[in-house]
Order: structure tokens, then C-alpha cells, then sequence
């Protein structure tokens, strides 16, 4: 069944967002991904009932507009997996289309949307399960923050779009081609520096752009992460709080900072913060992994985290490196591209530099060439260099 909220009034925003009400629209591998859950779901005298597939990004933002909060909706200054198409809203049916017993409706911005949130009747916490269980059993991810929102495995591989529904143009997929690269070499997983190197893609190749530059990783080195491309069983693994730097392809967020305003001349996405904003260490938490302002008087589900305006110089610019995402609990969070503390000086996961460099890579990227971080150990690079087509 189809309800498209965002094409009638009934949604958190109370207007109507979408020209027409019968398109849910998702990338050909989401697409057949959920046909697979249905299939199985009416076996069981059960079916679905989506909400939301592709939503462009101008509907992004007038979502951001009411509540510009990363937990529950994505900043369309970096996009969110719905404006990919790799992303559905929905919940469960029975025979007649009744919506089961859920532990709220769609779009609540409460504790209890999250997943992990218990105190709720038996039948909602049942229902809940089933359909979890029913979406990752066809590779679905959850958002931890939504128990109705699912995102694709491959929601990395198709681009951001913004024609509207309706247009004939959305029947035509468009892939990511990543064309900035920066690359990241370490002598060995258990080294603590690395060399820095900026790559363009040209009609004849990877294309080096100006000088390379020392980076300090890990207090223990590197160790694979979990990004854009599967990693070999060899190697160490990343975990929460082990002082590795993740090793691995990486889409690149958000930039943070402490100025009003990135580097003059970079378009790079940017918010500054100050002592309310936060990101989430405990794998505990429904927000673990995420970055946001906190809110003193909303209730907190986590023990620890990351200060992102520090007493220090350490995160005057930083840069969100998409280690573990989609998110998994205690596979390691928080990870930045930053200013080094002093050369040479290693980090507790992160990978810095000296702070005119970090200017300098914020007025180089652009967010239309979709920018992703390699990183990795010399003898790693070389033997995935050709199957990755690095430089």
C-alpha cells in the first residue's frame, strides 16, 4: 500500500509537498529488496504500507526549515538517503490494511521512536520486532532514531537528485562518480603518521593536485573501518574506543568549526557550534555516532561524548569522516578530520594536521564531485589500488 504523507497535509509540516501521491520511487536494488520483504510478509497474512521513498532535495529543506535536528531529519546541505532513493518510510498491514500497532506514528521526534525505547505496550514492542527483522532480513539498515525508516546497503552508490515526483527524468538511476579523492598512506597498520595527497579525476585519470602534507592517525595505528567498500578479513578491525584510525573508502560529511564561517572560499557544508553541540561515543545511545546541538532540557540516553567545541584548537575546523555508517553499535564513532595538537602528535582515532592545511582542504573540496577519503597502510593501498581504481 501507498500513503504518501509528504503529498498531502497530513505530516509534521502541514503542507502538501509532493505534485502527485502515487509515486514511491526507489533505486532498482531498494526496490527489488522490498518486494522481497512483501513477498514474505504475505505469506504470513501481513504487508506493508510506505510512507516515503525518493524525496527531493528541496523537500529536504523545507523539512529542515521545521526541524533542524540531524537526529530525526538530514541536512540538505549534505542529503539525506531518501533524496538517493535508497531509503523507505513505512510500516505493517494485516490482511484488510490495517496499520498494526506501532509505538508511535510516523514522523515523532520522541524518545519513543527510537528502537531501543522499551516502555511500551507488548503488542507495539512485537510488532516493532517483525517488521525489523522482516527489513534487515532483505539487507535493510534502521535508523535508530525512527523505527519506521530503513536505508539500502547501497544507498552510497546513487546520487543526490532533486527533480520533482513525477519527472520522466527520475526513471533514468544516476550512480555517484567520485572525482576529489584524498589519500592517506601509513607505512605499516601500526604506524601513527601518514602523508596526505589530493587527487582530481580528468578524462585521462587521477590528476595529484599541489603538494602532499604530513597527517597524524591512530595512538595504535589504523584499522579497517567500516565505510563505502567491503575490506578484507585480514587486518585488524575497528572498534569503539581503541585508538585506531579507521583504514578504508570514506564518504566525507559535514565540516564543523568554531568560526561564523568556513575558510573564505569554501562551499564545503559548515556549521559552526559552540558548547551544545555534541557527538555521541556510548553504543548504548539511539544517537550514538551522530553529531547535534543538545538540548539541556530533553532527556539523554548516553554517558559519554565528544565536546565539539573544545577548550582547545584541536576542532577550530574539523571535517566528519562517514566511518561506520549505517550505524552499528561499537564499531567505532566520531571520527574527524582535524587540527593536530602539534606535529607528529597522534590522535585518539582521528586523522590531523597542521590547522592551515585543514583551511586548505575546505576551500578545496566541492560537493558536487563527491569527495571521499582513502586511507590505509602502504602494502594495503597496493594491493587494492587496482581493484579500487585509486591513483
Amino acid at each position: 500500500m501507498v500513503d504518501m504523507r509528504y503529498a498531502t497535509e497530513n505530516n509534521f509540516t502541514k503542507r502538501k509537498l509532493y505534485p502527485v501521491a502515487d509515486q514511491c520511487l526507489l533505486c532498482e536494488p531498494a526496490a527489488r529488496r522490498l518486494a522481497r520483504v512483501q513477498e514474505k510478509l504475505e505469506k504470513q497474512g501481513l504487508g506493508l504500507k510506505v510512507w516515503d521513498c525518493y524525496r527531493p532535495i528541496s523537500v529536504q529543506q523545507k523539512l529542515w526549515d521545521v526541524v533542524p535536528d540531524p537526529r530525526y531529519v538530514a541536512d540538505p546541505k549534505v542529503g539525506s538517503r531518501h533524496n538517493r532513493g535508497a531509503s523507505v518510510d513505512l510500516t505493517l498491514v494485516d490482511k484488510k490494511g490495517i496499520e498494526l500497532a506501532m509505538p508511535t506514528g510516523f514522523d515523532d521526534f520522541s524518545p519513543k521512536a527510537h528502537r531501543t525505547f522499551m516502555d511500551l505496550p507488548v503488542e507495539a514492542l512485537r510488532n516493532r520486532e517483525r517488521l525489523q527483522r522482516a527489513m534487515e532480513e532483505e539487507g535493510f539498515v534502521g535508523l535508530p532514531t525512527e523505527w519506521w525508516h530503513f536505508d539500502a546497503p547501497e544507498w552510497s552508490q546513487y546520487a543526490l537528485r532533486d527533480e520533482p515526483l513525477g519527472s520522466p527524468a527520475l526513471l533514468t538511476e544516476k550512480k555517484v562518480e567520485i572525482k576529489q579523492l584524498i589519500v592517506v598512506r601509513a607505512t605499516d597498520w601500526k604506524s601513527t603518521t601518514g602523508i596526505l595527497e589530493r587527487y582530481e579525476k580528468t578524462p585521462s585519470g587521477w590528476t595529484k593536485i599541489g603538494d602532499s602534507w604530513p597527517v597524524s592517525v591512530g595512538i595504535k595505528g589504523l584499522a579497517w573501518g567500516s565505510g563505502s567498500r567491503a575490506v578484507s578479513a585480514d587486518g585488524p578491525r575497528k572498534k569503539e574506543g581503541d585508538l585506531t584510525a579507521p583504514a578504508g573508502d570514506f564518504r566525507l560529511g559535514k565540516a564543523y568549526g568554531y568560526d561564523a564561517a568556513p575558510p573564505e572560499g569554501s562551499r564545503w557544508p559548515y556549521q559552526q557550534v559552540n558548547e551544545t553541540w555534541k557527538c555521541i561515543d556510548d553504543p548504548k545511545s539511539a544517537t550514538y555516532n551522530k553529531i547535534f546541538s543538545v538540548d539541556a532540557s530533553a532527556p539523554k540516553d548516553w554517558s559519554s561524548a565528544e565536546d565539539m567545541k573544545r577548550s582547545d584548537h584541536l576542532y577550530k575546523w574539523v571535517i566528519n569522516v562517514e566511518q561506520n555508517v549505517p550505524i552499528k553499535a561499537g564499531c567505532g564513532s566520531c571520527i574527524f578530520l582535524h587540527v593536530w595538537r602539534k606535529p607528529n602528535s597522534p590522535t585518539e582515532g582521528c586523522t590531523a594536521m597542521p590547522e592551515e592545511k585543514m583551511a586548505e582542504l575546505l576551500r578545496w573540496l566541492k560537493p558536487d564531485r563527491e569527495p571521499h577519503l582513502v586511507q590505509l597502510p602502504d602494502k594495503e593501498y597496493e594491493r587494492v589500488k587496482k581493484e579500487w581504481e585509486l591513483p
